[in-house]
């Protein structure tokens, strides 16, 4: 069985310096029947981690360890468990594997998200100085990984958290909040697209409910995520004033975008707008959905900010479309179908927000989140351009252009020639 590393290393100043290791046990990571008996591209595998700290740790930063090994590795997610149950789980993991979970860490392990690590991101992160993230004792972590078709053999895998010293407590607490969708959610792309606009709101009665009395936020980082089909990633406030605009956004290159002072802010006056662009031009007979597998897809960012907001780390929206029965991959899917189905999806104005903490109570069905139905003006969605020349059509163009380019020099060639042999010069001087 994975024993947990701890490490203790004495700084200049002889003060101890807390670190410890998160790894995927050796024997799941050298169990290679998971990948072979994966029925998609990929899967999840995940493991419970129990911090030994008898007192309040704070997280100065981290690394990933082995990041140079990380080429099939979609991303990384760090869950602290919302119960201080002594559970134990290491195994295959995520909405399709939940039956091999055991009910109490699927259900309060998987929603509070501390580190987020995608495709080609940063392998070391640092929090501003006088910020940490806050480790309760004996706090329990689920580690999260999702390996697109195999898993690396004899590699280790996971994140080394960095803690301040013992006798230092930093000035502010750090929180994270995840915006977008859920990942099982109504997401649904038509093929033979060349863009299609899926947009996610963090409403402003959730802003107003859990940052009360003018409380304010500053945004020192965001992690934009989605798959293969993603574009573009806009994320902006009620004013139009955006924070960020990944665009193209590149699947293999999911960074951290960090931020200078003075940090974006946010207060309860604020809606954010997480406004994902796909496209589809490569798909003709399916459609794609929301879900976990590198082929289905995502809409989703995490704001790392300061100060922490206890019990907000989800602040969604789920489109509630009026036509569901269109959703589907019944049908002959057309240029025509797939157009009429992209202005049905574009034009829905209603959407049920979610926020709060998606805490299951007393092990039921229910959580605890802020649910409300909401009636969205298309008057407030701003409309961005995209642009795209298939690669055919571009080629054509270059012809075209060189073909055009050569008549022209022959006929001015011509017409110097025919001056030339009339007596004149090249450049037309009658000395």
């Amino acid at each position: 069985m994975f024993l947990p590393i701890h490490l203790i290393s004495i700084s200049f100043l002889f003060k101890y310096v807390l670190s410890e290791d998160i790894l995927l046990p050796s024997f799941i990571m050298n169990n290679q029947s998971f990948s072979t008996s994966s029925s998609s591209s990929s899967f999840y595998l995940c493991h419970l981690h129990q911090l030994k700290n008898s007192k309040d740790f704070f997280l100065q930063g981290y690394n990933i360890i082995n990041g140079e090994n990380t080429g099939n590795v979609h991303h990384l997610l760090l869950y602290e468990c919302s119960i201080k149950d002594n559970l134990i789980y290491s195994g295959l993991c995520g909405m399709y594997n939940a039956h091999f979970m055991p009910s109490s860490v699927y259900h309060h392990c998987q929603t509070r998200i501390i580190i987020a690590w995608a495709q080609g991101g940063q392998l070391n992160y640092n929090y501003p100085t006088d910020t940490g993230l806050k480790m309760n004792t004996y706090t329990q972590l689920l580690l999260e990984v999702h390996f697109e078709s195999s898993i690396p053999y004899n590699h280790s895998i996971g994140i080394h958290l960095r803690f301040y010293p013992l006798d230092k407590k930093p000035k502010y607490e750090i929180g994270i909040l995840t915006l977008g969708t859920l990942v099982h959610s109504s997401l649904f792309l038509p093929p033979r697209l060349n863009t299609i606009r899926f947009p996610t709101y963090c409403f402003n009665d959730c802003l107003k409910y859990f940052l009360k009395n003018q409380f304010v936020i500053n945004i020192f980082s965001i992690l934009v995520h989605a798959h293969r089909r993603a574009t573009r990633i806009i994320l902006e406030n009620n004013n139009f004033n955006r924070l960020i605009d990944q665009n193209p956004f590149k699947y293999h290159q999911q960074e951290n975008i960090y931020f200078k002072k003075p940090y974006p802010q946010i207060n309860s006056t604020n809606e954010l707008t997480l406004i994902c662009y796909y496209s589809t031009r490569y798909d003709y007979s399916q459609a794609i959905y929301g879900g976990y597998n590198s082929n289905d897809e995502m809409c989703q960012a995490f704001l790392y900010y300061y100060p922490k907001i206890e019990s907000f780390p989800l602040c969604l929206s789920l489109p509630v479309y009026k036509n569901k029965h269109l959703l589907n991959n019944k049908q002959k899917w057309t240029n025509k179908l797939s157009l009429s189905i992209k202005y049905e999806l574009e034009s829905n104005i209603n959407h049920l927000s979610l926020c709060g903490d998606n805490i299951y109570i007393n092990n039921s069905n229910q959580t605890i989140f802020h649910k409300k139905f909401y009636q969205r003006s298309m008057q407030n969605i701003p409309q961005y351009s995209y642009t795209y020349v298939h690669f055919s059509s571009f080629f054509y163009v270059i012809i075209i252009f060189l073909l055009i380019s050569t008549i022209y020099c022959y006929l001015l060639a011509k017409k110097h020639l025919h001056s030339f042999s009339n007596g004149g010069t090249l450049s037309n001087s009658t000395n």
